[in-house]
């Protein structure tokens, strides 16, 4: 497909850090490769691209016989060489790349030949490396491609899997949508966000107005944008996909109905599945809606009750393969609950089974266990016994070249939080030969077992509450129902763009963190929040005078508006090392009259409490001194490196900057345990009471024992 002259064009910048190449690249060896991949919209071709490369190179690389090898999907495109000025510091060359080769998915290789001597030389000496820096980046032009007017592509060009770049993706509607219109769009929102995953979804809301790329419009007979006024009303629920009219290649897909039920329904429609849909235009004509989900049983989190095999977190069990003469890491992802109770529990339990060509005595290899970055565990390979040889189990069998070898690990329950990246690192060096052995260095193989399991089945659903650690993370408890079936979305009675956009924005964060649509939700205004009842509550207000902020400000622990501020006594920022130690109480925090701040800068806040309609319901309130600060509170849960300072039941954002408090050092707890671990888990809490209760059993026992003796000692004398 040829773009047209006029097609739009698109810069843009990505450094080799957001394509997923977490750690510099580093080339060992005669002949030490690397590779990073990216690709191409359907929607675009690339019309221009340059790499800007940062490297670092060994000083005894040897110029003349040294380079680095470039490739572009298996075509050499550049080469590198080792000169004498450029092994002396840094450096960044700026490469370009021929267009030609590229096709949906590309593949970026790099490739060290490297000598370090004329004479015979050891193939994996120290001195043989190369580093490429994760900071390097892409420039990339891009035009635009048509498209037809096709459903069938869906969802396609809305979101593009192939696009590794955050989406962003507009919602339209008429000037005054109402509520029913709205939670449609939330549902889409949610259903995007889980499509978006790992890359993020926003929603810039637009009302009345036309965004100058692809959108999404919802529209009813009645309420409609002015743009399309003259548009044919519907007489059933609808989705059909038209061009843009402004600009050429972008689309809008709309999403109609008779009336805001016709909406919902035609929404749900998207949600639930797509795959009948062809042509610019369906009707939808019946819709068998699922039942229910479970607590705890969304499609990306572990379950509980069962271990869980690693084949059923990846993909493709390639994904769990590694071979060459260098090896790489192994990266298994593992979303759980956020409420998992591992107080008195020996952590998570890993059944791991990994294979790996047999290694020669004295090659020192070994496989190194990771979680989120931190170090758990060694094993020896060859032997299948663990580094530090206290394996629990072994079991070395022989099976196709490959040794095969099983154990148990332990990892400790406060290294888990609710998004968990697994990493297995097999360090198998080349067989050491001899400065003049034989240069033939055959490549090494190894896998973790597919039949590998994770076993979260000793754990109980218990947490002490408000914890925004949770919402952060996991949109914990609203995600607790995959479905949000017990969650109440309430939003101020004369909502603007920027609180909508807020609002689908969470939805969608809810979305990519359990894998499924958010169905069930509830939409409410603020004036009818005393009517929520029994569900956890999800706050959007531009600004602290809304309603429900004065209704229920002494159950909140800051009021936040443009003129004032409002906190409860704070005990300063959270006792990190209470909460890792799982301690209820934090130290005596200094007590006061609540102060009043005023100020006009700029700030937003995450607050959470408990609802003061429903013992054990949750409310999350997301407020800013106004309206257009309230993307500050987006950001903060969206960010990694934000997300983790968000704790406690108050985050104040200002800036770039998140801190975070406790306000009160009496929780309410989610969750049931038996009542037998609640009673151990209880008066671990309470070791006075424990004591006075022990000083109790002491004497009573002491009191019959001395009865008892007495009594004997009558008889003896009788």
């Amino acid at each position: 497909m040829t773009p047209s002259a006029n097609a739009p064009v698109r810069k843009a910048s990505v450094t080799l850090q957001s394509l997923g190449l977490g750690r510099p690249m580093e080339l060992r060896g005669v002949e030490g490769a690397g590779e990073i991949g990216f690709s191409v919209r359907l929607d675009e071709i690339v019309t221009r691209a340059r790499l800007n490369l940062n490297y670092t190179l060994s000083p005894a690389l040897l110029p003349g016989l040294s380079h680095i090898k470039v490739f572009l999907n298996d075509e050499v495109v550049q080469i590198i060489p080792v000169t004498r000025e450029n092994v002396l510091a840094p450096q960044r060359i700026a490469l370009d790349l021929d267009p030609r080769y590229m096709t949906d998915y590309n593949r970026l290789r790099f490739q060290l030949i490297g000598h370090y001597t004329m004479e015979c030389e050891a193939a994996f000496h120290s001195s043989l490396w190369a580093n490429i820096s994760n900071q390097s980046s892409l420039d990339i032009d891009y035009q635009s491609l048509p498209l037809r007017d096709d459903l069938a592509t869906f969802p396609v060009p809305f979101f593009d899997p192939r696009d590794n770049s955050q989406l962003n993706l507009p919602f339209v509607f008429g000037a005054q949508p109402d509520l029913a219109t709205l939670r449609a769009a939330g549902v889409l929102a949610s259903w995007f966000g889980a499509q978006a995953d790992y890359r993020g979804a926003r929603f810039p809301t637009f009302l009345n107005s036309l965004p100058t790329k692809h959108a999404i419009v919802f529209l009813t007979n009645a309420e409609r944008p002015v743009f399309l006024a003259d548009l044919p009303k519907v007489d059933a629920p609808t989705i059909s996909v038209i061009p843009h009219p402004n600009r050429p290649g972008q689309k809008l897909l709309l999403v109609l109905g008779r009336d805001a039920a016709d909406l919902q329904k035609a929404a749900d429609a998207l949600a639930f599945g797509q795959s009948g849909m062809t042509g610019d235009t369906i009707t939808v004509t019946d819709l068998k809606y699922p039942k229910r989900r479970a607590a705890y049983d969304a499609p990306r989190w572990l379950p509980v009750g069962r271990p869980v095999r690693f084949g059923e977190l990846v993909a493709n069990p390639f994904e769990l393969q590694n071979r060459g003469i260098s090896l790489g890491g192994i990266s298994v992802n593992a979303r759980m609950p956020a409420d998992l109770f591992g107080w008195d529990t020996k952590g998570v339990l890993i059944n791991l089974k990994y294979r790996h060509t047999p290694v020669t005595e004295g090659q020192n290899a070994r496989l190194n266990v990771e979680i989120n970055d931190e170090y758990v565990d060694s094993f020896e390979l060859g032997t299948g016994r663990r580094a530090d040889s206290s394996s629990r189990l072994q079991l070395p069998v022989l099976r196709d070249d490959l040794t095969v070898s099983r154990t148990d690990i332990n990892i400790p329950a406060f290294r888990i939080g609710s998004d968990n990246r697994l990493f297995f690192k097999f360090e198998m060096p080349p067989a050491e030969t001899g400065r003049c052995g034989s240069g033939n260095i055959s490549e090494s193989r190894a896998e973790i077992d597919p039949d590998s399991t994770i076993d979260l089945s000793r754990f109980d659903h218990y947490a002490a509450m408000p914890n925004l650690a949770f919402f952060a993370n996991s949109g914990f408890p609203f995600t607790k129902f995959a479905d949000l079936a017990e969650t109440t979305v309430v939003i101020p009675d004369q909502q603007n763009a920027s609180e909508l956009s807020t609002m689908f924005g969470v939805l969608g964060r809810f979305g990519a963190s359990t894998g499924a649509p958010a169905t069930y939700f509830k939409l409410a205004a603020m004036r009818d929040i005393d009517k929520t009842g029994n569900t956890d509550v999800l706050m959007i207000a531009g600004s602290g005078k809304a309603e429900a902020l004065d209704k229920w400000g002494k159950a909140m622990p800051a009021l936040i508006d443009a003129a004032q501020r409002s906190f409860k006594p704070l005990g300063g920022v959270l006792d990190q090392v209470y909460d890792w130690l799982g301690f209820n109480r934090k130290p005596p925090e200094i007590h006061g009259a609540a102060s009043t701040l005023r100020g006009d800068g700029p700030l937003a806040a995450i607050l959470g409490f408990e609802s003061p309609l429903s013992n054990g319901r949750s409310v999350v309130a997301l407020t800013a001194t106004s309206a257009d600060l309230l993307s500050g509170a987006l950001n903060a849960i969206e960010d990694p490196g934000k997300a983790r300072n968000v704790r406690g039941d108050l985050a104040l954002i200002s800036g770039a900057e998140v801190q975070s408090f406790r306000t009160s050092d009496d929780p309410y707890y989610v969750g049931r345990l038996p009542w037998w671990r609640w009673i151990w888990f209880y008066f671990t809490s309470h070791p006075i009471l424990v004591a006075l209760i022990g000083i109790v059993v002491a004497i009573l026992v002491s009191l019959l024992a001395f009865r008892a003796l007495r009594q004997l000692a009558a008889r003896r004398l009788k």
